[in-house]
């Protein structure tokens, strides 16, 4: 059984499909989920001489359709270009500075990596790790819980239908559960 890839734009509109009806059958209200308007050439330039080279592929595509995602995982969003340097964003990563610290752990943000998602009070964490860039300019995109790796994805894509999948035996299990 192949599995069907749907097109980033497609992707992005089954996510805030998935995220609306999940947040009707749980809270049973409507949550804004809003996301930025396309990066510019010049916030795209800007990324990637944070990043130290070009953007992997995937990533560069979703940002080329919206800079950002608020509200995209709990009270985590997916970073805006200008997000990158907020304040809030320096204290989170000093956090985790001082966590990889105290717990004698390897921090990736040390080493140029660059973050994507991230909440002001959350403990889930996604970067981009630079160190993984492969001939077809894709990196690995790495899920954390506060500071220990979660998981580890190949491109932004697979990132965001590991996202949709989570979001839908979530409504799979909200549904059922309420048939009950």
């Amino acid at each position: 059984m192949t599995i069907q890839i749907p097109s980033l734009p497609e992707l992005v509109a089954q996510l805030d499909d998935a995220m609306r009806t999940y947040d009707h059958l749980v809270f049973d209200e409507e949550v804004k989920h809003p996301r930025g308007k396309p990066c510019t050439p010049k916030q795209i330039a800007k990324l990637e001489r944070m990043l130290g080279q070009p953007l992997p592929p995937s990533w560069r595509a979703f940002l080329e359709l919206h800079n950002g995602w608020d509200e995209f995982s709990g009270e985590s969003k997916l970073l805006s270009v200008e997000d990158q340097r907020a304040e809030w964003v320096q204290d989170r990563l000093d956090d985790i500075d001082e966590l990889c610290d105290e717990f004698d752990s390897e921090n990736p943000f040390n080493h140029g990596a660059l973050p994507v998602m991230l909440g002001e009070d959350t403990k889930s964490v996604l970067y981009v790790d630079p160190r993984t860039a492969r001939a077809d300019g894709e990196m690995d995109f790495v899920a954390l819980d506060i500071i220990e790796e979660e998981d580890r994805f190949p491109n932004f894509t697979a990132f965001l239908m590991h996202k949709l999948e989570i979001l839908r035996r979530l409504i799979d299990k909200e549904t059922r559960g309420a048939q009950r």
